[in-house]
């Protein structure tokens, strides 16, 4: 009864989302049937826009009505059509499970992301291979000189991993890991083909996760001094490689100088006294030990984030978020970034962009961050005036979920969502990964080298950046946390995998296609994909086949040589099970 399709650019131009006041063209095919009398298309928002689509002309047994639309205010619009039929009746078209128009007041609106004009992405990272490292287990280099962590145990023992009672961990046992480490690894990383490292929490901690951050002006001194992180900067920087600092802004530790709770720093903190500089920064229910904390754990207690003295320490002329551009870092991942007011995230934008324009703020957010809602309010991370781009548990789920279940079709769907919904700034630099410190080693999971060497080719061929959680590619395994975290296996790698992963990056780095390129389905079956990458200039075909049997080339590609074998392939040839091609066609 009624086609439209807001992926095919012949009923919606342009794909996916828009910035403000750019024109959108909208095309609606109506049976005639219907007997439609007026036709318009509503979208709902911060405002409220209804565009009429006009009569152009009869197509078979349809009518065929469009429109030129420009919204001119950034927002995450739902919108549906309304059509008025000749006896007066009205109907609301909206999409059902399979984005196939419905006609229901029910049914599902159809997204549409509108961002500023203004936000244009950071060309200089796009095409990038990203490298997350746990500072206290990648590697250490000297011996450890630090009176405040005594708890040092050999590197490679299993750390600490038996809960309390209560559920809590000691987290007070370290291995080591510092800057002079991850320094003398570079050269590594390099011919890994990594071009920015992003580095777990380095400030002042009694953990040995720093997440219960102690002093944001100071490195960990197990880590090594704010020399020693120069040094490091400027030793990757001749490498051609960015460090990313990890922000904990959302809560402090309650051993920390601002909160001070175990009176460990000569600062009057928060909990001591009612009087102290950075009472304001937290909410206490009843001073001083019922206060607001992170999830309810009582070491992590939150901070007030709008608190005009504490968003001029992290965002001010002189705050953190400037300081540690100013000693070498080049961008910042912003921890739960649903619990940060939007206030926030703006003014620590403003700052960052201010210090370094071409710095990259990315958000940790585990669903998509387009109609993502927290507290009961919808977020506007990706307008275009908070984050550049975020984490991508999406993606990481859809890989894994293929890779297990086989379907292609969920597959495709997952990953269009996304590329319908992210302006395309943020999809060029996604943080894609397979795993990282908050879940299970991609190798336990998938219990296979080369299901993981698969996943990690898939993933490399998505929009954004592939990342590598330190160790996945040497093979490493690990359950849930802290079991993710062990210690890097120098000397026991499995350098069969470092290998491949170095390839699939060294391909990468090769296509200019990855940088901006559109994602194009061209093949779904059960346990077999094939899509492409293409921009104006280039066309890259990706194909996989994770079924123990061999599968025949559909005839959706041009023939062309495999960049990883190094073998030409057409239409019929033959793909084995449990294989990929990646073809840049003729």
């Amino acid at each position: 009864m009624i086609k439209f399709n807001s992926r095919d650019t012949y009923f919606k131009r342009p794909f996916g989302a828009v910035e403000v006041n750019r024109e959108i063209s909208f095309r609606i095919l109506v049976s005639r049937r219907v007997c439609a009398f007026n036709v318009s298309i509503v979208f709902e928002g911060d405002k409220k826009y209804v565009f009429p689509l006009h009569f152009n002309a009869i197509n078979g047994i349809y009518e065929e009505y469009s429109c030129t639309v420009k919204i001119d205010c950034e927002d995450l619009y739902f919108y549906r059509f309304e059509i008025i039929k000749t006896d007066g009746k009205a109907l609301k078209i909206g999409k059902n499970n399979f984005s196939n128009p419905f006609d229901s007041s029910d049914a599902e609106p159809w997204k549409l992301t509108v961002y500023t004009d203004s936000f244009t992405g950071i060309k200089a990272y796009e095409g990038s291979n990203i490298y997350q490292i746990f500072p206290d287990r990648f590697c250490k280099s000297g011996a450890p000189d630090t009176p405040k962590h005594t708890n040092i145990k050999p590197w490679g023992e299993i750390p600490n991993h038996v809960r309390n009672a209560d559920g809590t961990l000691d987290t007070s046992d370290f291995f080591g890991g510092n800057f002079k480490g991850i320094e003398s690894k570079l050269g590594y990383l390099n011919s890994l083909g990594i071009d920015i490292i992003y580095l777990n929490p380095i400030f002042e901690s009694s953990s040995n996760h720093r997440y219960d951050t102690g002093d944001y002006d100071k490195t960990d001194s197990l880590l090594g001094t704010v020399n020693d992180f120069k040094s490091l900067c400027e030793s990757a920087d001749k490498y051609g490689i960015k460090i990313i600092l990890d922000g904990v802004f959302s809560h402090t530790g309650a051993d920390s100088k601002y909160f001070n709770k175990f009176g460990n720093y000569p600062d009057i903190g928060a909990y001591q006294s009612q009087q102290s500089v950075y009472s304001s920064w937290y909410r206490f229910r009843i001073w001083p030990d019922d206060y607001e904390c992170w999830w309810n754990v009582k070491i992590l207690p939150n901070t007030n984030e709008t608190d005009s003295s504490y968003l001029e320490y992290i965002t001010g002329e002189n705050g953190i978020a400037r300081k540690w551009l100013r000693l070498g870092a080049s961008g910042w991942r912003l921890d739960v970034a649903d619990e940060l007011p939007d206030e926030f995230i703006k003014k620590f934008r403003d700052a960052v962009k201010d210090e370094k324009k071409d710095a990259l703020i990315i958000g940790e957010v585990w669903e998509n961050a387009a109609d993502k809602i927290s507290y009961g309010k919808r977020r506007k991370y990706l307008h275009g005036n908070q984050l550049d781009s975020v984490m991508n548990y999406v993606f990481r789920n859809t890989v894994i979920d293929f890779i297990r279940n086989k379907s292609a079709y969920d597959f495709v769907e997952s990953v269009l969502e996304i590329c319908e919904d992210y302006p395309t700034p943020v999809l060029n630099t996604l943080m894609n990964f397979l795993g990282t410190h908050d879940t299970e080693r991609i190798k336990t999971l998938l219990s296979s080298e080369r299901l993981v060497c698969i996943a990690y080719a898939i993933l490399a061929f998505l929009p954004g950046l592939p990342t590598v959680y330190y160790g996945d590619e040497a093979g490493m395994e690990g359950g849930k946390d802290p079991l993710n975290r062990l210690c890097y296996p120098w000397g026991k790698e499995n350098t069969e995998m470092i290998a491949f992963f170095s390839e699939i990056n060294r391909i990468r780095h090769g296509l200019n296609c990855l940088k901006e390129g559109r994602f194009l389905p061209l093949w779904e079956e059960y346990g077999f994909l094939i899509f492409a990458r293409t921009d104006e200039d280039e066309k890259c075909v990706f194909a996989v086949n994770i079924t123990d049997t061999p599968k025949i080339l559909p005839d959706v590609f041009d023939k062309g040589t495999d960049l990883y074998s190094k073998k030409d392939y057409s239409p019929g040839d033959t793909i084995n099970g449990n294989d990929f091609l990646i073809i840049v066609t003729q």
